[in-house]
């Protein structure tokens, strides 16, 4: 029997109306329907990379709105940023789910 495979997904802080620090949401954690290779689409030419993901992570459509662009997600050990897709089954609201590509927080300095 496998372990159960879960994310932890952080709302990142910010600045208010006033410019005043927001703290970072507290974290939650959630359990993934399956956690895949991220892509590593490339451009030619001086534009470089135009997305490259560490993993890509499949999550239930429940789990709507708990994680949104610019979250923070940990996946595996490695701390990445979100960037969120949200598909339906255009006939049925309550079929489809939620694709997060999981970008490395941390790059390569370059």
């Amino acid at each position: 029997m496998t372990d159960i495979e879960q994310v932890r997904i952080t709302a990142p802080g910010g600045l208010d109306a006033n410019n005043n620090p927001i703290p970072a949401g507290v974290p939650v954690i959630l359990t993934p329907l399956a956690i895949a290779p991220g892509n590593t689409t490339q451009a030619f030419g001086q534009g470089g990379d135009l997305d490259e993901a560490e993993y890509t992570v499949y999550l239930p459509l429940t789990d709507e709105g708990k994680i949104l662009d610019g979250y923070g997600i940990h996946v595996r050990g490695r701390d990445c940023i979100a960037r969120v897709k949200v598909w339906k089954w255009p006939a049925v609201t309550t079929m489809g789910g939620i694709e997060v590509l999981c970008q490395s927080a941390t790059g390569n300095g370059g």
